[in-house]
């Protein structure tokens, strides 16, 4: 049980921590209502007896966790992969929008997009409307639902499209949000680990939300690369020809976005044209026949060259024992 100085836990706190720990694993849509109610609570400096959030608020910040956690990692964010949720569906159209706009696939957080300079505010504009109707018609008073009762929350107006809080109950948001935030991002990780069979969601998630989705460079593997250099120098994994100091890449065959980590079992050279073709495509199963050939050559080269006492010695040994690529790649292709 959770308490505070003096005695047990506000009761309005725990009746938010009880709906968000017996929400439904249908989607993630409530998760994603609590968290964006939550952001709206905290930024607001408004006077008054209650603070009146509207649709389109929470509408803005619902796709901003949507669109990070898909244009990243693609995670999937319901039960039915036949038929996603709707939200799901209007953000990957909206990344689609700013893709063709830009011309890249680079993925880019929301909050640091000028959709009007790519010239696409209206197609952000219409997600959110699209995303707001879903949030009236499905979320915004299923949330109040625990077990027979109706949790007293907020007030809702799903006609006018907007919720209210009392000053008081927003003040013990603001108070406790180091708890809630804590609490959704737990219980939305449960729910993005019962739909996706990736590795280090709850990694994934942690980073998204403090920023700090980076890609290190990959050169500090390249001493264990060319170990694996023919007569012809370094050769692409992908066509099999020598590739210039100029065109040389390193890429992930099983895809960042899916591992979110850098293993030597997993890297090979390439030329960086394949690699941007290549994006986050589904490598082939000869693609994986060839690394698994290509890791049992490598822990040789390693090993002749006296690098046996190294982490990634040891993590390559591990891979092939434990049958990584195959299993990753299975993983990948669900």
């Amino acid at each position: 049980m959770l308490y505070e100085r003096g005695g047990i836990m506000n009761e309005y706190i725990s009746d938010w921590i009880k709906v968000i720990l017996n929400c439904g694993f249908d989607n993630t849509y409530k998760m994603a209502w609590a968290k964006s109610i939550m952001e709206c609570v905290i930024e607001d400096r408004s006077d008054g007896e209650e603070l009146v959030i509207d649709f389109d608020s929470i509408a803005e910040k619902a796709l901003k966790h949507y669109w990070n956690q898909t244009i990243y990692f693609d995670l999937i964010q319901g039960s039915n992969l036949k038929k996603p949720p709707e939200m799901i569906t209007y953000t990957k159209k909206l990344i689609s929008d700013y893709r063709k706009a830009t011309g890249s696939t680079q993925p880019m957080r929301i909050e640091k997009i000028d959709f009007r300079k790519h010239g696409i505010q209206r197609n952000y504009n219409e997600t959110v409307k699209e995303i707001h109707k879903t949030l009236k018609k499905d979320v915004s008073w299923r949330f109040l639902n625990y077990e027979s009762e109706k949790m007293e929350l907020y007030s809702l107006n799903r006609k006018e499209g907007w919720i209210a809080i009392e000053k008081t109950h927003a003040e013990l948001l603001r108070t406790y949000q180091e708890t809630l935030y804590p609490i959704i991002n737990y219980r939305w990780t449960q729910m993005l680990e019962s739909f996706n069979f990736a590795p280090r969601i709850s990694k994934k998630v942690r980073a998204i939300d403090e920023d700090k989705v980076r890609r290190s460079p990959l050169t500090k593997y390249r001493q264990y690369l060319d170990l694996m250099n023919g007569e012809n120098g370094r050769l692409c994994f992908y066509c099999g020809k020598e590739i210039s100091d100029r065109e040389i890449s390193i890429d992930h065959v099983i895809p960042w976005t899916y591992m979110f980590s850098d293993d030597l079992w997993n890297l090979v050279y390439c030329h960086k044209g394949e690699n941007s073709r290549k994006s986050n495509r589904l490598p082939t199963e000869s693609d994986i026949e060839d690394l698994e050939i290509r890791n049992q050559r490598l822990i040789e080269k390693m090993s002749e060259a006296g690098k046996t006492k190294s982490k990634n010695y040891d993590q390559l040994q591990l891979a092939i024992e434990k049958d990584y690529v195959r299993q990753f790649w299975i993983s990948f292709k669900g």
